[in-house]
């Protein structure tokens, strides 16, 4: 097929924007090598191709999920949920093409293995780019209590990993009301106790809950400073490894833990 042919599907950053881009794709009916998913804003504008806006659906999302996970499983599917958050400008494409292949029936046993096909591979290094942050924040996020018994976290991941993250949270922390903020999206995670929880996005994102007018409660300030003052007294002089100690706890993430945040 020739470029004068190729179909751009421009969708949203998200997995609903990704997963309706496929469905969209398909729904074509035109061989798959002349369509290109790619995310709005991102990416090098092709000659001769022709341009269309893919609108986020929600209905043809759950279709798309439904058959990954009839046809790869659980696993596989979470992969590609994980590629779909990473902030990489050409993930779209990757993950489409890795769909087409396998759906194509060319391939046995997880999609994922299959390493010989390029976006197969890249669709991969994605997700296992995405999963790491995911696992940092699990570490490292700090949750807050505020007056009113809400506790309130702050993150400002690379990956868009705050649908998962909450969900993690929500499984550990049923009945607690609390808000994870991502800074670097201006995104909520609202989790009302006992409740399904829900993304919302704001204009102005507060990094600590004072900036919001929030107010901590007087024991949480005293235990912050506790665990300040104990971090600092357990630290041995002669054995500081200031490379090592990056390579294990990166500064980016320093900005939202307590232990590093002087007050």
């Amino acid at each position: 097929m020739t470029e004068e042919e190729n179909i751009v599907l421009l969708c949203e950053d998200s997995l609903e924007g990704i997963f309706t881009g496929i469905y969209e794709a398909y729904a074509l009916k035109k061989p798959h090598d002349g369509i290109v998913l790619q995310i709005m804003g991102e990416g090098d504008m092709l000659l001769f191709a022709t341009y269309r806006t893919v609108a986020s659906d929600g209905v043809k999302t759950e279709k798309v999920i439904r058959t990954l996970c009839s046809r790869f499983g659980e696993k596989d599917y979470f992969a590609l949920c994980l590629a779909a958050a990473s902030a990489a400008p050409d993930k779209a494409q990757a993950i489409y093409k890795t769909v087409v292949w396998g759906l194509s029936g060319r391939c046995k046993g997880s999609i994922l293995n299959h390493l010989a096909d390029d976006n197969v591979r890249r669709t991969l290094e994605l997700s296992r780019g995405a999963g790491n942050e995911l696992n940092r924040m699990k570490e490292f996020l700090r949750f807050s209590e505020l007056e009113g018994g809400v506790l309130y976290a702050v993150i400002g991941p690379k990956d868009n990993v705050l649908p998962m993250l909450t969900v993690h949270f929500a499984d550990r922390l049923p009945m607690e009301n609390f808000v994870i903020c991502d800074e670097n999206r201006k995104l909520y995670a609202i989790h009302p106790a006992g409740k399904e929880w829900f993304l919302m996005r704001g204009q102005d994102t507060p990094l600590w809950a004072g900036d919001a007018g929030l107010k901590m409660t007087a024991e949480e300030e005293y235990y912050q400073e506790l665990f300040r003052h104990f971090c600092h007294k357990i630290s041995i002089e002669g054995r500081k490894n200031l490379k090592l100690q990056q390579n294990m706890l990166p500064l980016r993430f320093r900005n939202y833990m307590v232990e590093f945040v002087e007050k």
